[in-house]
């Protein structure tokens, strides 16, 4: 495999360097830029910036015109999914999260606004005639999360989703109901984690009413809907009320993903560490999973998805440290950065350098399954940030580049952007550190 700088390699440098050459702090961007367009039904954690998404993909497409289909194998909410559809572009996208699978067929459509404003209504119609009071969850600790009237009302939402006909209308409303939990569970808002709140807030919540906030994400995620409809409609990417180009959604772990397509553009932000210590993205969804048909997000749902609060993050990468010191002295020898920083771990505790490295493990065992999903020349937008461990930072940048590099990849550009708007869970000191990303740009050899 080759080396050799391709025209595009400089094409694309050159659009990022006029990007930034009279604004040094534009990749920050601002809270409105972060809002802009983004068209969330669920509030998930960490999302990428739509707008810096744009302008990367726009500089991406000047290099390389010849682009046509974009994969993502850590999709969450589907911010990548939604450049590609603005752009006519097909998708490939996966998770582990059965949520972030939802979100983003959900993102996919159809587009039948009038279609989902008539299924509201007889939604609507359905909860506020259901006088049952059975609960229709069941699981650890409901009573611990929910006040017996959020049970209630919840329970009838669940009911009247269950008895909409069309899956589509049904998963949109379960976006809805999945953001209507996140807001009237008992668990603090202000962390990805699950934290039961403090005493007064605790109090509070008992007196808000779920169907009452239900409709009201319900009234707000149409309008989102119809919106993005409006812009797809007037980019020309819509036939007969979908989507014109083909998106495959699917509930898959990276490391196993199969190359039975060849795309042309990645453009990812995996995890920046072990979820367990950096963003819980299983832990977030635990509880609004628990209110959902889960055979309804995909066919392929294991049954032991929701058997923890952390079930779903041990599926992630570094969720299980299982046989890493064994594989330690390999990884050593693929990353220099990686040997150095497992150097300096050291000296903490065993617990520290084992979740480094086996995270480090699992992003460098995503490789070679990701690379054979991309076409030759292929090229890559790597969103990473760098955490810290022990009061070690942990150069994740660097790591993610030693192991591209070891297969090959060709290094065209990295660039850095702070990130004022990215919302971290208030009371996580790991995530307090963060203060950066980096986006690398690699080319498939």
């Amino acid at each position: 495999m080759s080396d050799v700088p391709l025209a595009g390699d400089a094409t694309l440098r050159a659009a990022l360097g006029r990007l930034t050459l009279n604004r040094p702090s534009y990749l920050s961007y601002s809270v409105g830029d972060r809002a802009a367009q983004s068209y969330d039904y669920f509030q998930y954690p960490a999302m990428m910036v739509p707008t810096m998404l744009r302008d990367l993909t726009d500089i991406i497409i000047s290099a390389d015109p010849e682009i046509r289909t974009v994969f993502d194998p850590f999709a969450g909410s589907g911010s990548v999914l939604t450049e590609a559809m603005f752009r006519g572009l097909g998708f490939l996208g996966m998770d582990v999260n059965p949520l972030a699978v939802l979100l983003c067929k959900v993102r996919l459509g159809p587009f039948r606004a009038e279609l989902l404003d008539e299924r509201s209504d007889y939604l609507i119609d359905a909860i506020e005639t259901d006088a049952s009071s059975a609960t229709e969850a069941n699981f650890p600790n409901i009573n611990k999360w929910f006040s017996r009237k959020a049970i209630r009302e919840l329970s009838r939402i669940r009911r009247a989703i269950r008895s909409e006909p069309s899956i589509w209308c049904r998963r949109f409303f379960w976006a809805c109901l999945a953001e209507t939990v996140r807001l009237s569970s008992n668990s603090r808002t202000s962390t990805f984690k699950l934290h039961v709140r403090n005493g007064k807030d605790l109090h509070e919540r008992r007196s808000l009413s779920s169907a009452a906030v239900f409709e009201q994400i319900l009234t707000r995620n149409v309008q989102r809907y119809t919106e993005f409809a409006e812009v797809l409609e007037a980019s020309n990417v819509i036939r007969r009320g979908c989507f014109s180009k083909h998106v495959s959604i699917r509930l898959a772990d990276s490391r196993t993903c199969k190359a039975d397509a060849k795309c042309d553009l990645l453009i990812t932000s995996p995890p920046y560490g072990d979820n367990h210590t950096t963003v819980p993205y299983g832990q977030h969804s635990y509880l609004p999973l628990q209110w959902i048909d889960l055979q309804d997000i995909d066919a392929n749902v294991s049954a032991d998805t929701l058997s923890s609060t952390r079930a779903i993050d041990s599926k992630s990468l570094g969720g299980t440290r299982r046989g890493v010191l064994a594989e330690i002295g390999k990884l050593a020898e693929v990353s220099p950065a990686l040997a150095e920083t497992l150097d300096e771990l050291s000296s903490l505790p065993s617990d520290r350098r084992g979740r480094v490295a086996a995270f480090a493990r699992d992003l460098n065992d995503c490789i070679k399954p990701i690379f054979r999903r991309l076409r030759k020349d292929a090229y890559m937008i790597w969103v990473v940030g760098n955490r810290k461990v022990g009061g070690i930072e942990i150069p994740t940048r660097a790591i993610l580049a030693d192991f591209l590099k070891a297969n090959h990849a060709v290094h065209v550009v990295t660039v850095s952007r702070g990130i004022p708007t990215k919302r971290m869970a208030s009371k996580n000191n790991v995530s307090e550190t963060m203060s950066k990303e980096h986006i690398l740009i690699f080319r498939k050899g």
